[in-house]
């Protein structure tokens, strides 16, 4: 046998032998790595942004570019108007009652001092959980300055001015 034959022979009873060995890694199992990342949503300064949920109760922005022009009344037009198809496919919905279309007109805001807006709404606010109560003080303050804090004004009261608090679960964790 030619010595370029007893080197294929070799190399070709060497190679699956190699293969089985793998490369000396051993398995490990599932090591919990903590919270999911936090995503940046790339959008143009003071653009309107519905804040909708997640699953597990945290809020997530969602830019509004078609309601920007209207301010802190077009980003809560979007909120209220509820996820589109997009949103629902990554699983975002919202804590907040079904408003019908014609109602969304009954929708305002206005500045009641130097710092403060007042959200009108079209339904009871009083017995909103505070991630519902949270996504409607975000959404109205996404094209304002963080400082102004929301008063919610609904077809029952009006509830204590808010600042944005868009982290945290709905339970309280986190």
């Amino acid at each position: 046998m030619s010595r370029t034959r007893t080197l294929a022979a070799a190399a070709a009873l060497l190679g699956p032998a190699l293969l089985l060995t793998g490369c000396g890694i051993k398995p490990t199992g599932v090591v919990e790595s903590g919270a999911a990342a936090k995503v940046a949503v790339a959008a143009p300064a003071r653009t309107s942004m519905a804040y909708f949920v997640t699953p597990d109760g945290r809020l997530v922005p969602v830019p509004q570019p078609e309601h920007t022009r209207d301010g802190p009344r077009g980003s809560l037009t979007g909120l209220l108007a509820g996820p589109g198809a997009p949103e629902l496919e990554a699983g975002l919905g919202t804590r907040l009652p079904p408003v019908e279309p014609k109602q969304l007109a009954e929708t305002g805001v206005g500045f009641t001092a130097r710092d403060r807006v007042e959200a009108r709404l079209p339904f009871p606010v009083a017995e909103l959980d505070p991630t519902a109560r949270r996504q409607l003080v975000c959404s109205a303050l996404s094209t304002l300055a963080p400082a102004f804090d929301v008063v919610l004004r609904g077809t029952d009261t009006a509830l204590e001015a808010a600042h944005c608090e868009p982290g945290g679960r709905a339970d309280g964790a986190g």
